[in-house]
């Protein structure tokens, strides 16, 4: 095989769309503009997805296997860690701060719909209208479909709100008080309330921001455009990074789940959590991909890491594209300790790092937890063989990022790649032989 791209063609499909919304702009092109919008408000769809899935899952993973009571003992030993950064912030008597973050997460997520800030002298109300995570499950009827995953709570509340109320009862405990309680309604629907404390009496928000502090800068920038209004070059700039709130808190979320599965039943119990509640969201993208060609899935993976809150570059060898990606936007912002809010560090509570080499963390000593779902997606996309037809375009090298501040790498291997001339180090990563012998996964013993 030959070479497709040049070095400068690469570096073109790695532009984020901001850049070409920000060149739309420029050149006055608006409904360039409003098209490139379009597509920058569904930039992180496929990742939020898999995210919400995965999650809810692992609720549901924990209930089946430990029984309701210890399951939401789990869950708010989770919500915890999550909320730990807010405890501080609400104790230093950042009212407007704390709840504007934790609106922040809300409003990125997919499909959700919230309303105008509503205020009075002892609380902040805040409806979603529908909710875009344990709501928008509900409405997709995954609830009703696949209860043992979804729901099956003898309180009613689905399994993805279950966490989420955890965050709000460890939130609570921790400050002696309600202070953020929701109620959940028909078709997705919840309402979010704040209550006053340090601030109370006292507007938290002014009139405009109870409209704009539920909005995402795309929102913005077409209310803008709108009324007539072109500056908004600024609400474009760094667009791809604006649902980090989101993304950062799922990341982490996903970390403590991990966390959890070790102390439960140590490697191999995280293993089959893995298995069970990432690689089928992981499989369902695979009818998708393995219909695209080279190009598509080369800008598909890179729109996947404008959007993964990574920095990257792009190279084409023979057989495969390489994304070197310093940092990976999930894995290895958390290995650097560079997340939202400065949630997250290696060594805190629930934050482990994993001594000793298993297949999940790709035979590794010093692994970081996060990390084993990458070796869980490569086993999905690899397991089959040589002689599989299971698209290899998200797998990555699990021994390139060894230390904080190493970049990692993912390759996208061309359609037409020889399947057995697969780097046999890659396979060896997650126990599985060679393939120039044929056969599938060999259960490989570790090191």
């Amino acid at each position: 095989m030959t070479r497709q791209y040049s070095d400068a063609a690469l570096a073109e499909i790695a532009r984020p769309p901001e850049e070409h919304a920000i060149d739309a702009l420029r050149r006055g092109d608006l409904d360039g503009v409003r098209a490139w919008l379009d597509d920058m408000a569904q930039g992180q769809a496929g990742l939020d997805a898999l995210s919400g899935h995965a999650l809810a899952r692992k609720v549901g993973k924990l209930r089946q296997d430990l029984g309701e009571d210890r399951a939401r003992k789990t869950l708010e030993r989770i919500g915890a860690e999550q909320m730990k950064t807010w405890v501080s912030q609400f104790r230093d008597g950042d009212e407007r701060g704390a709840v504007t973050d934790i609106i922040a997460i809300y409003k990125h997520q997919g499909d959700a719909r919230l309303q105008p800030v509503r205020e009075t002298g002892d609380e902040v109300v805040v409806d979603l209208a529908p909710c875009g995570s344990g709501g928008r499950l509900e409405r997709q009827g995954l609830t009703e479909k696949h209860p043992d995953w979804y729901a099956g709570w003898s309180d009613g509340v689905s399994g993805l709100c279950q966490a989420c109320k955890a965050c709000q009862t460890a939130l609570n405990d921790a400050l002696g008080e309600d202070v953020w309680t929701t109620e959940k309604g028909d078709d997705g629907f919840c309402r979010m309330r704040f209550a006053k404390r340090a601030q109370q009496g006292e507007a938290l928000f002014t009139d405009s921001e109870r409209t704009t502090v539920v909005q995402t800068r795309v929102q913005r920038a077409r209310g803008r455009l709108d009324a007539g209004d072109t500056d908004i070059e600024p609400l474009l700039r760094g667009q791809r990074k604006d649902w980090m709130p989101w993304h950062d808190f799922g990341i982490v979320w996903l970390e403590h789940f991990y966390a959890s599965a070790l102390e439960i039943g140590g490697a191999d119990y995280l293993d089959e959590m893995l298995e069970q509640t990432y690689e089928p969201a992981f499989h369902a993208g695979f009818p998708r991909y393995r219909a695209m060609s080279d190009e598509e899935l080369v800008r598909e993976v890179a729109r996947t890491w404008n959007y993964h809150c990574a920095d990257f570059t792009i190279h084409e060898e023979d057989d495969r594209f390489v994304f070197r990606l310093d940092p990976c936007g999930s894995g290895g912002r958390l290995f650097r300790g560079q997340v939202w809010r400065g949630m997250f560090h290696y060594g805190e509570p629930m934050a482990p790092l994993m001594d000793e080499p298993h297949d999940i963390n790709f035979n590794r000593r010093q692994a970081p937890t996060y990390c084993t779902h990458c070796a869980a997606s490569n086993r999905a996309q690899l397991k089959s063989g040589p002689e599989g037809d299971s698209p290899r375009f998200f797998v990555i090298d699990g021994h390139a990022q060894l230390r904080p501040g190493e970049a990692c790498r993912q390759f996208t291997y061309k359609k037409a790649a020889a399947r057995e001339d697969m780097d046999p180090d890659l396979l060896a990563q997650i126990g599985m032989g060679p393939w120039s012998g044929g056969g599938g996964q060999s259960g490989g013993e570790n090191p």
